[in-house]
């Protein structure tokens, strides 16, 4: 079985795949942009955060049984 860690932060989703004994099988990261449009300002998309973790936990997986993840 295997389980997966996900830490969305401030400019990257990082994105873990561990097995039951605790070894890690794969850590993948995919960066993000931030906009500052104004001094003092940051602004995010939600729809970017989205696009990473996609294309972030595909690569992280690739090659595993759905079946065989136990967690989240």
């Amino acid at each position: 079985m295997y389980y997966i860690g996900i830490d969305l932060g401030t400019s990257a989703v990082k994105l873990l795949l561990m097995d039951e004994t605790g070894s890690i099988a794969n850590i993948v990261s995919r960066e993000y942009p931030i906009a500052f449009p104004h001094p003092g300002w940051s602004e995010q998309d939600p729809a970017d955060w989205w696009a990473a973790f996609v294309d972030g936990i595909r690569t992280l997986c690739a090659g595993i049984d759905p079946a065989h993840i136990a967690g989240i």
